[in-house]
């Protein structure tokens, strides 16, 4: 009997074990994985970027053409629960800022990518959410993800399927076709803030096996990177125009 008891002792320890080393061995893989994305940037992200410092049933794609509303919702959904006001990027707001039809439009202040599931595929929500936070994103407001570190965010991240958000409790049943990552520009540091968004982006495509694409959907080149810079500093300087008093001669 006391045998017994220290073979099965001795069984216990050996499978606490077993599954102490499959957990270490399955966190050492992600790891690897997620160093080797990083030793494996595309030429865009080193020559561009270096400088600054899981069904869910029926669901309707969101087209190209809705992307601006959807955004809009999110991003005003936040502000309000923020700032107490909302986010406008509509004719009123050109109006309220004392634009007008004679005036150079300002350039847009939200850079849209998407990770697109290969052709045939689908991405897995136990894979979003593992990977998602690997990358240093977490589930907040929206019910999206957010990467803000020190409580500032930079990015976020949404379903591309309607309605756009996540569930904590079923993420991990869902199966979508893509993600949208989004940043509006804001003060501070808005290249360093580009900089995150692409490269953290890049890498959780490669997580997930997925394609890393722009605003229209196609495969990012370095010539999109590019130009996602020269629209962020486009939009600082002509906000910085637009604030600037007038002085009378």
């Amino acid at each position: 009997m006391e045998s017994l008891r220290w073979i099965l002792l001795g069984a216990g320890l050996a499978f606490v074990l077993v599954i102490y080393l499959l957990g270490r061995s399955r966190r050492q893989r992600k790891q690897s994985i997620i160093d080797e994305l990083e030793d494996d940037l595309p030429e865009f992200s080193a020559q561009s970027l270096d400088d600054v410092d899981e069904g869910v049933g029926a669901v309707r794609i969101v087209s190209g053409a809705d992307v601006d509303d959807e955004l809009d919702i999110l991003i005003s959904s936040e502000n309000e629960a923020v700032e107490g006001e909302t986010f406008d990027r509509s004719a009123d707001a050109d109006e309220a800022s004392g634009n007008t039809a004679n005036e150079p439009e300002m350039p847009s202040d939200i850079i849209v990518l998407y990770i697109l599931a290969k052709p045939e595929e689908l991405l897995a929500g136990s894979q979003i959410n593992s990977s998602v936070q690997a990358m240093g994103l977490r589930f907040g407001e929206m019910n999206i993800f957010h990467y803000q570190p020190d409580n500032r965010k930079v990015f976020s991240l949404a379903n591309m399927m309607e309605p756009g958000s996540f569930d904590e409790h079923t993420i991990h049943d869902l199966k979508t076709s893509g993600l949208t990552v989004f940043m509006q520009i804001q003060s501070g540091d808005p290249l360093d803030d580009l900089t995150e968004m692409l490269q953290r982006s890049y890498q959780l495509a490669g997580l997930l096996d997925a394609v890393l694409c722009n605003h229209k959907r196609k495969p990012l080149t370095e010539q999109d990177a590019e130009n996602y810079r020269k629209q962020v500093s486009e939009y600082g300087s002509a906000k910085s125009a637009a604030t600037e008093p007038v002085t009378e001669a």
